[in-house]
């Protein structure tokens, strides 16, 4: 097992060793609109006399080390009512294209065109951007400072096709466990690694990318999701500063501490 406090530790260091850089990774991924776009609130609206006080991100620190956030009745709770809401909005997105097609043919043929074109960037540019990423934060481990073109790495190799297609096929299986309710955590965990390992090794199958995944994340899934719940404070911070600290300090902070755990469970499975 790997300990959650040295993984943030390792994280938040190799994250200031090359904070610049790191910043501007995590931030061409929420511009674009392929992770963090939450951040992105501060564009619309940005104070350039803002600052985050230290005292602001000790008091983040320590709400999300909280005990309540380690105790397992919470944490279930959490889970189900995010599952459950998923799925209800799931159900009523559908009813609502539904109506919205039936009512409106001409406008649904622009509506299909421009949804198949979100689709095309999603997986032909964002994907593989967030791959690139990852390769980024791992190369960034433990004794260099990673160069922002790593993002552009799955694009130069033959692997990139290999790429869309697993990253494509993820999403899918992803989709279609949600209507299981329990099983869409547990595959959301199992395939947390796939990105990683396409970053490393993109030449490898489909097949054994999930299964490698698959068995990195096992026995690891619930410290990972209590890992995940030990930033909840910096999401309520970025929430309250319209994305500032989460371009600033706290996206790349965990992108960092996570690729720390994929580092420790590739030894471990090795």
């Amino acid at each position: 097992m790997w300990n959650r406090k040295e993984i943030k530790s390792k994280g938040k260091k190799n994250f200031k060793k090359n904070y610049l850089a790191c910043i501007i990774v995590c931030f061409l991924l929420a511009f674009l609109g392929c992770e963090y776009s939450g951040s992105t609130t501060i564009i619309h609206g940005y104070n350039s006399e803002a600052t985050v006080p230290e005292n602001v991100i000790n008091q983040a620190e320590r709400l999300t080390n909280m005990a309540i956030f380690d105790t397992d009745t919470n944490a279930i709770t959490i889970a189900a009512e995010v599952a459950t809401s998923t799925i209800s909005y799931t159900f009523k997105l559908i009813g609502s294209v539904k109506d919205f097609i039936l009512s409106n043919y001409t406008a649904s043929l622009i509506l299909a065109l421009a949804f198949l074109v979100q689709i095309a960037y999603v997986f032909l540019i964002c994907n593989p951007l967030i791959v690139g990423s990852r390769k980024f934060f791992i190369e960034n481990h433990p004794k260099k400072k990673a160069k922002i073109g790593l993002m552009l790495e799955p694009f130069k190799t033959k692997g990139y096709l290999n790429v869309v297609i697993t990253m494509f096929l993820q999403t899918l299986y992803l989709f279609l466990w949600i209507f299981t309710i329990v099983g869409f955590p547990i595959k959301l965990y199992e395939y947390r690694m796939i990105p990683f390992l396409l970053a490393q090794h993109p030449e490898l199958s489909r097949k054994e990318i999930f299964k490698l995944s698959k068995q990195m994340m096992y026995g690891h899934k619930w410290e990972m999701f209590k890992f995940d719940l030990s930033y909840i404070g910096w999401y309520l911070l970025d929430a309250l500063t319209l994305g500032l600290t989460g371009i600033f300090y706290s996206n790349p902070y965990k992108a960092a501490s996570t690729a720390e755990i994929y580092l420790k469970l590739k030894e471990n499975t090795n």
